[in-house]
């Protein structure tokens, strides 16, 4: 490979790309050369470590040997086939997910193949209309399920549905027109800073059901249940971060058996492996009806994503003719990183080492919740942690008031979040979050104690600074 000059490279980007997240005049390029495990390695050498695991992503670790061999075997097979012909990476694919990872929960029946998290979403919300006959699905407060317009239908994060925001802090725009399918929102499990004013576990004194429990079906049935079809859910919060009681999702389950709803479960982000167990439904012991996987299927090695479904709505879909096409949907060579990555993943028993794994970082994290005023709440398992950041302790008060509701406006540069990332960088380690005052932090399944506490170190660092904010 000839030499790359980064100078040249770096001008292309500025001058040719359209960017995320950064307005011209506040974007900075980020050159990154090559990966490596759970590290990013910049032109000049620098090895940061990546907490950030990309996008929560990378689950097996960068550059898998396994998955990099799956892939060069079927180029040497396969240029490219549409989803109208098989190949055997993608019927090995499907009986992978169906018998060998959700075998013994007994509920998958079928997979439908797609590019991307939000495609999965778009389909899985087509397939709960065909099958219930109903229009409207619900979804929750501070959700994200994608850019495509089914997905940002429900995806209920101001900033996170394609919208446009600057420096001006009453400038935001959203799409005109856009999220057009019919949708409802319903309260999220923050029982950390209740949106709908209670505390919890007090908030259980009147009976066993939780408080956003009982609004939802509230909602839902005043509604229509002729209307509402479906609900959409992630099992944990990605975007937003909220990790919810033990109560929430057995309830939830429940109260969509009793009013007939099919439950979409979103495990793109907190699937294969990320929480300590294959799916993060399983800490349950409940079933969905249709389940979303990306992201750590492929470990997003090439673009892959999922829909699984039970046998009644495979049944149904399977009793018609599907109209439906993707020109890129179960591509041979994405399903070959499928088969290798789910082969390394199953031979590795990488969901019991992201267990183990865990547990080390949630007690180093938790020894920064007793060092820091500015640490309200840690809380997680597995590669999947969220640390809320705060004025007081005692109240849970807020550093930046407008925290998951925040539409992006305004200058960022003094959210705690963001403090933590700037700080936390000169000790070569990438960590941050996605909302104003919460942090969301993990690595690779296989990630090392001595990497961790490489991790917990700059964090700390960071935080001296966090609690200089919250005086």
């Amino acid at each position: 490979m000839s030499k790359i000059n980064w100078d040249e490279i770096i001008k292309w980007d500025e001058k040719y790309l359209i960017h995320t997240w950064s307005s011209k005049e506040e974007y900075h390029c980020l050159p990154i050369e090559s990966t490596e495990g759970d590290y990013l390695i910049m032109p000049d050498g620098t090895r940061l470590l990546d907490f950030f695991n990309q996008l929560y992503c990378v689950n097996a670790g960068q550059k898998n040997p396994k998955v990099i061999a799956g892939i060069k075997e079927a180029l040497d097979r396969y240029g490219f086939l549409w989803d109208a012909y098989t190949s055997d990476y993608k019927a090995r694919a499907a009986k992978m997910i169906i018998e060998d990872v959700l075998g013994p929960d007994k509920w998958a029946k079928k997979v439908r193949f797609a590019n991307s998290g939000g495609e999965a979403a778009e389909i899985a919300c087509i397939f709960a209309r065909l099958f219930t006959g109903k229009p409207i699905i619900a979804t929750r407060e501070y959700s994200y399920h994608g850019y495509t317009a089914g997905a940002t239908s429900v995806t209920a994060m101001l900033p996170a549905k394609s919208a446009l925001s600057r420096l001006e802090k009453t400038a935001y725009r959203s799409v005109p027109g856009y999220s057009v399918a019919p949708t409802m929102v319903v309260p999220a499990p923050f029982c950390y800073r209740c949106s709908i004013g209670h505390t919890y576990p007090e908030c259980k004194s009147k009976g066993d059901k939780l408080p956003c429990i009982l609004a939802t079906e509230r909602l839902i049935r005043n509604k229509g249940l002729d209307q509402v079809g479906a609900i959409i859910t992630e099992t944990i919060h990605g975007a937003s971060t909220i990790h919810p009681p033990d109560e929430y999702i057995p309830q939830l389950r429940q109260l969509t058996r009793e009013l007939g709803l099919v439950w979409i479960v979103d495990e793109i982000l907190v699937g294969c492996g990320r929480t300590g167990s294959w799916f993060a439904y399983q800490k349950y012991n409940v079933v969905p009806d249709i389940m979303l996987v990306a992201k750590g299927i492929v470990n997003s090695q090439i673009p892959a994503a999922a829909v699984i479904v039970n046998e009644e709505i495979a049944d149904f879909i399977d009793s018609h003719r599907w109209n439906h096409v993707s020109t890129f949907s179960g591509h041979p060579i994405a399903m070959a990183a499928i088969c290798a990555n789910l082969e390394y993943m199953l031979e590795h028993n990488l969901p019991e080492k992201a267990r183990i794994s865990g547990e080390y970082l949630g007690k180093r994290l938790k020894e920064l919740e007793a060092k820091h005023k500015s640490v309200g709440l840690v809380v997680g398992s597995g590669q999947l942690w969220q640390v809320e950041m705060v004025k007081n302790k005692k109240t849970g008060e807020p550093i930046i008031a407008e925290d998951r509701n925040s539409d992006f406006t305004g200058d960022q540069h003094n959210w705690p979040n963001k403090t933590v990332m700037y700080k936390a960088i000169e000790k070569g380690v990438l960590m941050g979050g996605f909302v104003p005052n919460t942090l969301r932090i993990g690595a690779s399944l296989e990630v090392s104690n001595e990497d961790i506490d490489k991790a917990v170190a700059a964090l700390d660092y960071a935080l001296d600074f966090v609690d200089a904010m919250a005086d």
